[in-house]
C-alpha cells in the first residue's frame, strides 16, 4: 500500500490522456481494495473496476475508476485539526508597545514598524508560498 500515497485525481501530469504506468495501476488497485474493505464497492463492482484498472492505459480511465470516491486529506491536516503551526504570539505583545514609543518619540522611533512590516506582511506571503509557484495559464486539473 506504500504506492497508493503517490497516486491521486490531482497529482501526476495536467494532460490526462497521457499513458500510465504499472505503478499508478497498482496504486489504483490497492484504493480499489481499500474502499471495497470500507464497503463502499460490493464484489461484482470491485472486479469489474479491477479489471478496468490493470487493462487502463491512461490516467484519465485511472481517474475515471476511482473518481466516485471521496478525497483524502493530507494526514497532516487531519492529525493538527486542519489548522498547521500557530503564529509566535510576541510580535502582537510588542505591537501596542511600538505603538507608543512611535507616539512619546513625537514620530522619532517611526523605524521601528519596518521590522513588524516584514514580520506581519511579508512573512505572510513567504509562508503561504506565493512567489515560489510558478502555473501556466489555463485549467487546474
Amino acid at each position: 500500500m506504500s504506492d497508493e500515497a503517490n497516486y491521486s485525481r490531482r497529482s501526476g501530469p495536467r494532460d490526462r490522456r497521457l499513458r500510465a504506468g504499472s505503478a499508478e495501476r497498482e496504486a489504483v488497485a490497492d484504493i480499489l481494495r481499500r474502499e471495497h474493505v470500507a464497503g463502499r464497492l460490493d464484489n461484482e463492482e470491485f472486479d469489474e473496476r479491477v479489471g478496468r484498472c490493470l487493462a487502463a492505459k491512461t490516467y484519465a480511465e485511472l481517474d475515471e475508476l476511482i473518481g466516485d470516491f471521496p478525497a483524502e486529506e493530507p494526514e497532516t491536516r487531519r492529525a493538527t485539526g486542519g489548522g498547521g503551526r500557530r503564529p509566535w504570539p510576541l510580535p502582537f505583545v510588542l505591537l501596542p508597545l511600538v505603538v507608543a514609543a512611535i507616539v512619546f518619540s513625537h514620530g522619532r522611533a517611526a523605524w521601528l514598524l519596518v521590522p513588524l512590516f516584514a514580520w506581519f506582511v511579508i512573512r505572510s506571503f513567504v509562508r503561504r508560498g506565493y512567489g515560489r509557484r510558478c502555473r501556466p495559464y489555463g485549467p487546474s486539473v
